[in-house]
């Protein structure tokens, strides 16, 4: 084992060779994280078949549940859209409503809808709505397309089945319906403040943009994928709230029933979400007309875009596996110890500086968690569903041009650099902050 201050060193030199693999060398994710990951175990002396086999190890610990959740996401999250369930749901809950009521009208939408949903996959799907409804109204796109995305951005970072939950509370072992009840609780404040004050506050910047022209054609060209009835609202807003609520209930039934196999069963993310894919077959898949083969091809072209997602979030564990194994998790761990920072603040520092550096929350995540972990450990009084929520609010912070996400907003609302930093950039860190707020408020009166 090195000295303290060599594995220190060589642990910020591999991820500054990781931010500078990913975004100066362009490299893809997965490969930088694994290059940058092996070279720290073979420096800090753990010789190369070692430093591979801790990486490997990391790498199926990580995707052992999260890959699994993030999977029957993916097919849920297929099955809603393109059985048109999630156009039912926005219709209902838009519908000709006022315009006061649309930011937190389409908000609520972008989050019920992007749920199941990857951030990128359901803003793509939402954008026509978008630009609809702004042409119904009258008003400029970007004032209906921030609601939108602080909609999506509360779903994909604060609840499961979003990845970044789920990857970090596989991470502190944390129980995903208690994270799911916290999150709800605090993706109330966040939601309001990205949805509905930070537009009225903001409402010079957001006259600017215009609406980017997808007019090029719809459905996948592929007959056996295009419905052939209409959906209810009631079966597409079921399979969305099967899994999230039944997670709940089994996390409050175990409170007063510890050893009641029932609620374990519920409340286990793997049983929730197949019971929720099931639930879509049949009363969305053959409700929307699709064959057996129909359903079976949407299934595949669900699963497709998050292949390489996996690969990160993997590669991302055998990270976390590695600063564990060359000794730096516990360093870090002793050092926020001797400043006397708390746990759930420092949590959120280490995810948000993550972010800065590397862009995707995801990676941020994944690259933090494995420093936190160490310190849940140290702190066994920390509540682990916090420790998870705090993790991922900072993930979500300052959004800028090494993220996707920054340029997918960029592009479809005709904006420049400096205009998506103000609008953009600016609102996921105004919610990353919020969201601290509602983590450490909870924090002082959970136990």
């Amino acid at each position: 084992m090195h000295s303290t201050p060599f594995v220190v060193i060589s642990g910020v030199l591999a991820i500054v060779l990781l931010v500078v693999l990913i975004t100066r060398v362009k490299l893809h994710p997965f490969f930088a994280l694994l290059i940058s990951s092996i070279l720290l175990g073979i420096v800090n002396g753990l010789g190369v078949t070692d430093a591979v086999g801790d990486f490997t190890d990391g790498f199926g610990s990580q995707l052992s549940v999260t890959g699994v959740v993030i999977g029957l996401g993916a097919m849920l999250g297929g099955i809603l859209i393109r059985t048109g369930g999630g156009d039912k749901i926005a219709d209902v809950i838009i519908g000709k409503r006022k315009l006061v009521w649309m930011p937190i009208s389409v908000g609520l939408v972008a989050l019920i809808i992007g749920l199941p949903n990857l951030f990128e996959v359901t803003f793509v799907l939402m954008v026509p709505l978008v630009f609809s409804i702004a042409k119904r109204l009258g008003v400029p796109v970007l004032t209906v397309g921030v609601p939108m995305t602080a909609g999506l951005m509360t779903a994909h970072g604060l609840l499961p089945p979003g990845p970044a939950t789920v990857l970090a509370a596989t991470a502190y072992k944390a129980s995903i319906g208690e994270v799911t009840l916290y999150g709800v609780i605090i993706a109330v404040p966040v939601l309001l403040v990205g949805a509905w004050l930070f537009p009225r506050l903001m409402r010079r910047y957001l006259t600017v943009g215009s609406a980017l022209d997808i007019s090029g054609g719809s459905g996948s060209g592929d007959k056996k994928l295009e419905p052939t009835r209409q959906v209810g609202l009631a079966p597409a807003l079921t399979s969305v709230l099967i899994a999230p609520v039944l997670m709940i209930i089994g996390t409050l039934g175990l409170d007063s029933a510890p050893k009641n196999q029932l609620f374990q069963a519920i409340g286990n993310p793997v049983i929730s979400l197949s019971l929720a894919v099931l639930f879509g077959f049949v009363f969305l898949g053959r409700g929307a007309g699709f064959s057996a083969d129909g359903i079976l091809s949407l299934v595949k072209t669900s699963i497709v875009p998050i292949v390489g997602l996996l690969l990160i979030i993997g590669a991302g564990g055998g990270l976390k596996n590695m600063l564990t194994a060359i000794g730096l998790s516990d360093i870090v761990s002793g050092l926020a110890k001797e400043w006397s920072i708390p746990v759930l603040l420092f949590a959120w520092i280490v995810a948000a500086i993550f972010r800065i550096a590397l862009g995707s929350g995801t990676v941020a995540v994944s690259a933090s968690s494995g420093i936190v972990a160490a310190l849940l450990a140290a702190n066994p009084g920390t509540n682990s569903a916090l420790l998870v929520l705090a993790t991922c609010t900072g993930a979500m912070i300052f959004s800028h041009v090494s993220d996707g996400a920054f340029w997918i907003f960029k592009e479809y609302f005709g904006l420049t650099v400096p205009q998506t930093l103000r609008t953009w950039s600016l609102q996921v860190t105004v919610m990353s902050v919020v969201g601290l707020i509602g983590v450490l408020i909870l924090g002082a009166t959970v136990h």
